[in-house]
């Protein structure tokens, strides 16, 4: 992921949950209103219960509309992971809501069930309110999952679970008013049926209770960072299909509102280099976006041994990470064990006794690592300093260029230029030894192996300065053949 990436929903997005919210919320306030005058017009406590649900429910949705408007505000330097963790807090607040009325509801009822029971005045009233309020909760909860699901709302995803369990808790008061009127019908019915509406009530309380636990314990374990596993372990398996990945060594999630963060550490081959293990964790974080698409990771690259690398490769891994730079690592049998040779990079300010002093230490930790490895020898030579400025002379030199051509014609090796240039440095030594630098471009037979193309440009190195003195560095750019 990015430095400061815009974690904020899309204006489009926003609109439409600021737009159910709205609505939500103005449906809430007319179911509230509608129950309580039938809940007071019926003394029933099944009505009342669900007024009180209801007026609840105007609350979340306040909150609810004001929640999903801060958390889709886009990360800050504050908020580096955004604001989303807000909708989070917001189900906290309606879960504790939702255990308050549950309460309220659960003592009223075991109140009218055993100590002082109250006669329900059923009218035709109340089943109107209570079947409006079934459907209007069908068309918010199907409304608002929707757009939760769309764009990972917590909050909304609260509200729609809410509403679709209200259905239920409606339900029940509708079985409540309706056997309280039958029992008013036949002359009383006996002790049940009289207590009817009451024990709707219980089983809304107790619905209710169950509900808000619910709601209050997912919002809380997002809090306090509860790692979803079964996310956790896809992400850990699709980074180690990811070529190049040894291993996922850790996979760390967090939630904050429609937004999911991972924190991932994988390891790969320490022969690699910087780009290539820079490629790697792209390569990782776009997995993770396939798996998951509100996935944001940052990934983090550890260099291991594997047994695939060879003796030579190990060697360059042990000096990077030791701090080194080197360059044509060797290995080669002697005797019963192995000798390797390295070129060793050193600042040149260093003394050779502090040059060499690294240098050993380097030889001492690769024959630690590799046990196979008797001898280490190690070539001291300076790090590559800035470029130095030259200028191209062979248009000056012709009859060095012709000898050239002349001396790789004849050295053996197959090989012809078709492009000689020469340069020299602007030192003041330079110009007077009149040291000069060969570039050439050489064709060798297209079906040539590779090593063999290598020890034939040695081969005309070696002669180019023994033969011509003024050369002071020979470089062969080896090419196929026309033809």
């Amino acid at each position: 992921m990015s430095a400061g990436a815009d974690t904020g929903l899309s204006k489009g997005a926003q609109r439409e949950k600021n737009r159910v919210t709205v609505a939500s919320l103005a449906a809430a306030v007319c179911l509230t209103a509608a129950k309580l005058a039938a809940g007071l017009a019926t003394g029933s406590l099944g009505l009342l219960a669900e007024a009180a649900h209801s007026a609840l429910d105007t609350v979340a949705s306040v909150i609810t509309f004001f929640s999903v408007r801060v958390a889709g505000r886009p990360a800050d330097e504050n908020h580096p992971y955004g604001h989303g963790r807000v909708e989070n807090l917001s189900a906290v607040v309606q879960g504790v809501l939702l255990l308050g009325t549950a309460a309220w509801v659960l003592s009223e009822s075991i109140g009218r069930i055993f100590f002082e029971p109250v006669a329900v005045q059923v009218s035709v009233w109340a089943f109107v309110v209570m079947g409006v309020s079934v459907a209007v909760d069908l068309w918010r909860s199907r409304m608002l999952y929707r757009v939760a699901r769309r764009h990972g709302s917590r909050a909304l995803e609260a509200d729609a679970l809410n509403f679709r369990a209200d259905m239920f808790s409606s339900s029940v008061v509708i079985i409540g008013l309706a056997l309280s009127a039958y029992g008013a019908s036949v002359g009383g019915g006996g002790w049940f049926l009289e207590r009817a509406d009451a024990f709707a009530a219980l089983l809304v309380g107790l619905f209710i209770l169950g509900k808000a636990g619910q709601l209050a314990m997912r919002s809380v374990n997002v809090l306090l960072d509860l790692a979803p596993v079964e996310l956790q372990g896809r992400i850990s398996r699709g980074a180690e299909s990811v070529s190049g990945v040894v291993e996922t060594r850790r996979v760390r999630l967090r939630e904050s509102g429609h937004r999911k963060f991972a924190d991932i550490v994988v390891s790969v081959p320490r022969t690699v280099s910087a780009a290539e293990a820079h490629g790697i964790s792209e390569r990782v974080e776009e997995t993770v976006r396939y798996i998951d698409g509100r996935t944001e990771s940052v990934v983090h690259v550890e260099p291991v041994a594997t047994e695939a690398e060879t003796m030579a490769e190990a060697i360059h891994g042990i000096a990077q990470e030791m701090g080194f730079r080197t360059h044509h690592e060797r290995v080669q049998r002697a005797g019963g064990s192995y000798e390797a040779t390295l070129h060793v990079e050193v600042d040149p300010a260093l003394t050779l006794g502090e040059a060499h002093e690294r240098a050993s230490g380097l030889g001492d930790e690769i024959r630690r690592q590799e046990p196979r490895i008797a001898r280490v020898n190690s070539h001291i030579e300076v790090a590559e300093p800035d470029p130095e400025e030259r200028e191209r002379v062979d248009a000056d030199h012709p009859e060095l260029v012709e000898e050239i051509r002349r001396a790789v014609a004849g050295s053996g090796t197959e090989a012809s230029c078709h492009e000689v240039r020469l340069y020299r440095h602007k030192g003041p030594e330079d110009a007077e030894t009149g040291a000069l630098d060969a570039v050439l471009h050489c064709d060798f037979p297209p079906r040539m192996g590779v090593g063999e193309v290598h020890l034939r440009t040695e081969h005309v190195e070696r002669t180019l300065r023994a033969g011509l003195p003024a050369l002071e560095q020979v470089v062969i750019h080896a090419e196929p053949a026309a033809g």
